[in-house]
């Protein structure tokens, strides 16, 4: 059994990896999960016609979260070093909490900037928990790789 050297790095694949699979179940939930986790109108009414563009969507969400969540777990010391692996995780750390801070002010001053990622048009429940979670898992990210650019002891 491989040893975790970076417990923030860990947590943070559990998390992105919990994300995709949500994107994997949602296919199977149908229409209404569409909607509950705030695709926008159009991907919901795509989907309750039947078409296949929602779920090649949430197909290809949960590949990259997945992608996002071996790298983390690469640098906890769980799976092999993956290339390019401190850029990497800077670039999600960076892109997580940009989406933790900003999703908030834009649909309160600019709700139309978004209407092409969510149906989320007001700061509500739905809105604030994925921020919260965009933005900790950002924050473990920065934490993760600053550790694991300590020098060892």
């Amino acid at each position: 059994m491989k040893k975790i050297n970076n417990p923030y790095l860990l947590w943070s694949g559990i998390v992105l990896s919990l994300g995709a699979l949500l994107h994997l179940a949602t296919i199977a939930g149908g229409p209404d999960w569409y909607a509950c986790i705030g695709a926008p109108d159009n991907i919901v009414a795509m989907a309750r016609a039947g078409k296949r563009y929602p779920q090649v969507a949430c197909i290809i969400i949960a590949s990259f979260l997945f992608v996002c969540a071996a790298f983390a777990f690469s640098g906890a010391g769980l799976i092999r070093r993956l290339p390019l692996l401190r850029t990497v995780l800077a670039l999600m750390a960076g892109g997580l909490i940009v989406r933790g801070i900003s999703f908030i002010p834009l649909v309160i001053w600019w709700p139309e900037a978004l209407a092409f990622v969510t149906s989320i048009h007001s700061v509500n429940a739905l809105l604030l928990i994925t921020s919260a979670i965009c933005l900790g898992t950002g924050l473990w990210l920065a934490v993760g790789l600053r550790q694991m650019m300590k020098p060892s002891a």
